[in-house]
């Protein structure tokens, strides 16, 4: 796999979890409880 293929799968796996957590933000009742939970999962993931 060359390195500009690497890239594009990168990026176009990048643009679909923003998709994904944009559509779970927007359906999601409580959205300021739901940022508050993926700040805080995310920064015990990276501990």
């Amino acid at each position: 796999m060359r390195s500009g293929d690497r890239k594009n799968t990168f990026f176009v796996l990048f643009i679909i979890s923003v998709i994904v957590l944009a559509v779970i933000y927007f359906t999601v009742p409580e959205r300021v409880n739901f940022l508050e939970n993926q700040i805080k999962w995310w920064r015990e993931f990276w501990e």
